[in-house]
């Protein structure tokens, strides 16, 4: 009888060994670039795990998930290098966080600067993929969308902010977009340090000749390299003093103060990258996977906004409206389904 019992104990040992020998086997690694603002780091974060999660693969259990703020720690990409992970999911809206992954021959699923590394059919040419950054004619669509909310007066011109720094769309596309839409652009204001930034805006403010701005981007670094606060150095500050309004691609910066915005759904795009990623963790090659377009586009609108330039919605673009925000901090907040 002891002897049986013995047996029994052995053997059920063995089974936890084996078992945990296989578990140890199967457990993947995944990196999160994570985009550095509130809400959306956190929302963006939600669908990225339900996304893996739907596919098999949950937390703590057949996954080790790392995360980082990118582009901080400064020496993020050495880290990422000695974890090996089996892929990136990038979503920190910063192009140079792409371009060190693609240095370190990482599988990589990004929505920033998907393009430069796929070919024309969307197919992986090196080692990452994932979703565009936007549909195509984006830049055409949302300015045409800006004329029904502002249409210019006439004899008025836009004035483009390029950031060099951040490139969502190319300065091409911008200026392809307003010579189809008959806009006039008046100049180009290279505006990738914050203070040349605060700068044109400020010059442009009050010039009459300027209905639009076209800034596809806020800055990001001062000229001596530090990093402004995007809530209180970027966000209050423009919304206590332009006058001008543009169109954002980005619903968070339309919560922040900005007038409209045709926007990709984030959250959206955080499923789809990690139901990209999780077809790399089930060891289908990166090459393998086609670049996407977003699946889902929203239309936003801040009336607090559009009260302190003046301008009113009319019950057309009302209509449109996805998401219609009455604050600056998300509390007063219409969503349609």
């Amino acid at each position: 009888m002891k002897r049986i019992v013995w047996f029994s104990m052995i053997m059920v040992g063995l089974l936890w060994i084996f078992a945990n020998i296989g578990f140890a086997a199967e457990m993947k690694t995944v990196v999160l670039m994570e985009y550095t603002s509130e809400p959306a780091k956190t929302t963006m974060r939600q669908q990225v795990l339900a996304g893996l999660a739907q596919a098999g693969f949950q937390e703590n259990t057949n996954l080790k998930i790392v995360s980082f703020a990118a582009p901080r720690p400064e020496d993020w990409a050495e880290q990422v290098a000695q974890l090996a992970p089996d892929v990136v999911i990038e979503y920190s809206a910063e192009t140079a966080v792409t371009a060190k992954t693609h240095e370190l021959g990482i599988p990589t699923v990004t929505y920033w600067g998907t393009a430069p590394y796929v070919g024309p059919d969307g197919v992986p040419t090196a080692n990452i993929t994932g979703v565009y950054t936007a549909h195509k004619d984006t830049v055409y669509n949302s300015l045409k969308f800006l004329r029904m909310i502002a249409p210019l007066k006439p004899g008025q011109q836009a004035v483009f902010f390029e950031n060099k720094q951040r490139v969502i769309f190319p300065k091409e596309e911008v200026l392809d977009a307003l010579k189809r839409l008959d806009v006039p652009l008046k100049a180009i204001e290279d505006t990738t340090h914050y203070e040349d930034w605060q700068a044109a805006l400020l010059k442009y403010n009050e010039d009459p000749e300027v209905g639009w701005l076209v800034v596809l981007a806020w800055p990001y670094l001062r000229r001596d390299g530090s990093i402004p606060d995007r809530n209180v150095e970027v966000a209050h500050w423009q919304r206590e003093r332009l006058k001008k309004p543009y169109v954002t691609y980005w619903e968070i910066t339309v919560q922040s103060g900005v007038l409209c915005g045709f926007v990709v759904d984030i959250d959206n795009v955080a499923f789809q990258l990690a139901e990209m990623a999780a077809r790399v963790l089930k060891g289908e090659p990166i090459q393998a996977i086609k670049a996407e377009y977003p699946r889902k586009t929203l239309i936003a609108l801040n009336r607090k906004t559009a009260d302190f330039m003046g301008i009113t919605f009319s019950l057309d673009v009302l209509n449109l409206a996805n998401v219609i925000y009455n604050d600056y901090e998300g509390k007063e907040v219409i969503r349609k389904k």
